[in-house]
């Protein structure tokens, strides 16, 4: 059983029951929809098929990506560029003369400058801005390309001014709350007000629950990481976007240096962008990628996110057994050493790390009891060597939990923290369901009150139990 989660992006080349199902009984229990590609009707299809495939042994979680406030290219015939070929992009929103690009979003204009990149798709085409014009900004290309309308366009470094929430998004969060979604990732965070804002219009929909998923895309999300993090449920490395801001080779170290935020707050880590890249085409993934993935897990992702592979590729279920397998060897390696520590502020977070400790020591597995997810993420950051056997009588934990490195979510809305003998009904289900055996030494752990972590105790399975 792996630790490291994986997450699956759903989209026409896995919308059918087959690939869902197929998806599901490989392990993946994170399913994240795109709305930049929003397909209303459909994607209630997917949630509908998705909560009939969930057990109490099997919670699913949902999760919707947000657009964010992205601006696009306008309508246009695509044409092909080579090194050294003149481009004039304009404040318009369509165009018919070759040579000229249309950007409708006027805000874009205001902050561009002469000797600018503009990146175009992800940066698949990059142009220097040679000249401020009247009517927009003349450009050199500086890669081979084509250019193609309706594609992404930002300038390298740059935050446009736009508001954090758009118009989409607000009609894309009211669908995702009234179609029962668990999570809601918010694109190009830039601080925590932007987290909070989202916060806010979840609570006035009466969906305070969902969690919120904080993308770290841009450079006033990583230099504010420690604000977001606070009011996030969990961060993604969007490591695609960040190449906007960032030169391609200090990526790596921003990776790293993310994941190590996210798990010292203890708040679960997505990596996301070209994990297995060439599958969406190739039945088997390149040594890079493999290389990419173990190091991803090495240095400490709770999750791994597969986009274009699942949602567009040929080889949907394959990217996901590829993943499991490169996870698996990944997780026979050391991690890279980190020094985490409890919040000394928090008692809770000391007692769950005595809780790891101890089963370490006594080479135990953890049976723990969450209401909210918060005893869950507390033992995942100090990363027990066994897989973490978590009840909870609230679906949304369960299905928030399968975030979490090495926690294995059961639902049971009968189980409750004040029952007596909780300890036992635990270890009688987690038998039932031959996730401990007899002869094994468990630590039980759960919280008398909301949000705490304050009783252990220590049991051997006994035969017949």
């Amino acid at each position: 059983m792996i630790r490291t989660k994986i997450v699956a992006t759903l989209g026409p080349a896995s919308w059918s029951e087959e690939v869902v199902r197929r998806l599901v009984f490989e392990g993946v229990r994170v399913f994240r929809l795109n709305f930049s590609h929003a397909n209303y009707e459909k994607y209630a299809e997917i949630v509908k098929m998705l909560r009939t495939l969930e057990t109490p042994t099997r919670p699913i979680m949902l999760l919707g990506d947000l657009q964010g406030p992205v601006i696009r290219l306008g309508n246009f015939n695509p044409f092909k560029v080579s090194p050294g070929d003149e481009v004039t992009i304009v404040n318009e929103e369509e165009v018919g003369e070759a040579g000229r690009v249309p950007v409708p979003e006027h805000t874009f204009f205001e902050i561009v400058r002469e000797g600018d990149e503009i990146l175009i798709e992800g940066g698949l085409l990059v142009f220097r801005v040679t000249r401020v014009l009247s009517s927009g900004v003349a450009c050199r290309a500086l890669i081979e390309g084509e250019v193609k309308p309706r594609k992404t366009v930002t300038i390298r470094g740059k935050d446009v001014p736009l508001p954090t929430i758009t118009e989409k998004d607000m009609k894309d969060i009211e669908y995702a709350v009234k179609t029962g979604f668990d999570a809601v990732a918010l694109s190009f965070v830039r601080g925590p007000q932007d987290v909070q804002q989202l916060r806010d219009v979840l609570f006035d929909l009466g969906a305070e629950d969902i969690k919120v998923v904080a993308k770290i895309e841009t450079k006033s999300g990583v230099e504010s990481l420690g604000a977001i993090l606070q009011l996030s449920d969990a961060v993604l490395v969007a490591r695609g976007d960040l190449a906007n801001y960032y030169e391609l080779q200090e990526i790596y170290r921003l990776q790293g240096f993310i994941i190590r935020e996210a798990r010292r707050h203890g708040k679960p880590s997505i990596v996301a962008t070209q994990l297995l890249e060439s599958m969406i085409s190739n039945p088997t993934p390149t040594r890079s990628e493999v290389v990419d993935v173990i190091t991803a897990v090495r240095m400490g992702a709770d999750s791994l996110l597969l986009a274009g592979e699942t949602a567009a590729g040929k080889y949907p279920v394959e990217s996901v057994v590829w993943l499991k397998k490169i996870i698996s060897e990944a997780e026979k390696l050391p991690g890279e050493p980190l020094d985490i520590k409890p919040d000394r502020s928090e008692l809770y977070e000391s007692m769950a790390e005595g809780v790891v400790l101890l089963s370490r020591a006594i080479n135990a597995k953890i049976v723990a009891f969450s209401e909210k997810g918060n005893t869950a993420r507390r033992l995942s950051k100090f990363r027990p060597h066994l897989p973490t056997i978590l009840f909870t009588s609230d679906v949304r934990t369960a299905r928030y939990s399968n975030l979490m490195y090495g926690v294995v979510p059961i639902y049971d809305k009968d189980l409750q923290k004040t029952d007596p003998d909780l300890f036992s009904k635990m270890l009688t289900r987690a038998l039932e369901n031959n996730l401990v055996n007899a002869g094994e030494l468990v630590v039980f752990t759960s919280g008398r009150r909301r949000g705490s972590t304050d009783l252990v105790s220590v049991e051997r399975v006994k035969a017949g139990e």
